[in-house]
C-alpha cells in the first residue's frame, strides 16, 4: 500500500510538472508558425498584425506597439499564475498520503488542487478584478487553514494535535502568499476599466523575477519529491 501511495505521489508530481509546462507553453511558444519577437521592431510588427486581426488597429499608437508591458503585468501577473499552479502541485502531491490517513483531508487536497489550477487557467486567459479578489480570498484562506493545523489542529476530531511543519507545506504557503501579494499589486495598479484588454505578456517580455520563479518552481517541486520530504 505504501509503495502504491508513493507511486501515485510521483505520478501526480509528474502530471503537475507537465501541467505547469502546458499552462505556460502558449507564452513560451506564442505561435507554432510565428516567430518570437526579439527586438522592438519585431514586437511592433507583431502588435500591428494582432491589431489588424482583432480589429483594433486604430487603437494602437506609435508608442503602444513597441513598448514593453509595465512591470505590473510583466512581474505580478506571471507570478500569480505560476505560484498558483505550483501550490496546486503541492496539494496534488500530498493528496494520496492524506487519503490514506484521513479521507476527508485527502478530498480537500484534491479540491484545492483543482481550484488552484482552474484559477490559474482562468487568470491566464482573461484576468479580472473578480478573479484577483477571489485569488486573495482563496489563498489567504488556505494559508490560514494551514496555520491552524500547525498550531492547534482541527476540530471535530479531524486533527486533535497540530501537525509538524514540513518542507512541502512551507513551499505551498510561500507560493500562496506570492499569489496574494501579486493579486493585491495588480488590483492597486490596474484601473477597473483596463481589464478588457489585459492578458499575460509573452514569455520574452516577462520580468526576470517572474521568469526565475517560473523556472525554479518546477525544480523545487522535483527536488521535494526526490528528497522525500513530507508535508
Amino acid at each position: 500500500m505504501s509503495l502504491l501511495a508513493h507511486g501515485v505521489h510521483y505520478a501526480l508530481v509528474a502530471v503537475g510538472l507537465v501541467g505547469l509546462a502546458w499552462l505556460l507553453a502558449p507564452q513560451v511558444l506564442p505561435g507554432v508558425a510565428g516567430v518570437l519577437p526579439r527586438d522592438d521592431h519585431a514586437r511592433r510588427v507583431a502588435a500591428l498584425r494582432e491589431a489588424v486581426a482583432t480589429g483594433r488597429l486604430l487603437t494602437v499608437g506609435p508608442t503602444t506597439a513597441c513598448a514593453r508591458p509595465p512591470v505590473t503585468l510583466s512581474l505580478h501577473l506571471p507570478l500569480a499564475v505560476v505560484a498558483s499552479a505550483a501550490a496546486a502541485g503541492v496539494h496534488a502531491a500530498m493528496g494520496p498520503a492524506h487519503l490514506r490517513t484521513l479521507p476527508v483531508l485527502g478530498v480537500f487536497f484534491v479540491a484545492a488542487t483543482v481550484v488552484q489550477l482552474a484559477w490559474a487557467s482562468a487568470v491566464l486567459r482573461r484576468p479580472s478584478r473578480a478573479l484577483l479578489h477571489a485569488g486573495i480570498v482563496l489563498n489567504l484562506g488556505l494559508v490560514g487553514l494551514w496555520l491552524l493545523t500547525r498550531t492547534w489542529g482541527l476540530p471535530l476530531g479531524l486533527m486533535p494535535e497540530p501537525e509538524a511543519v514540513g518542507p512541502w507545506d512551507l513551499a505551498a504557503a510561500a507560493w500562496e502568499l506570492v499569489v496574494v501579494a501579486a493579486c493585491a499589486a495588480l488590483l492597486r495598479a490596474v484601473p477597473p476599466t483596463a481589464y478588457a484588454g489585459l492578458r499575460l505578456p509573452p514569455w520574452v517580455d516577462w520580468h526576470r523575477g517572474a521568469t526565475a520563479v517560473a523556472v525554479l518552481s518546477p525544480l523545487l517541486l522535483l527536488g521535494l519529491t526526490l528528497g522525500g520530504g513530507h508535508g
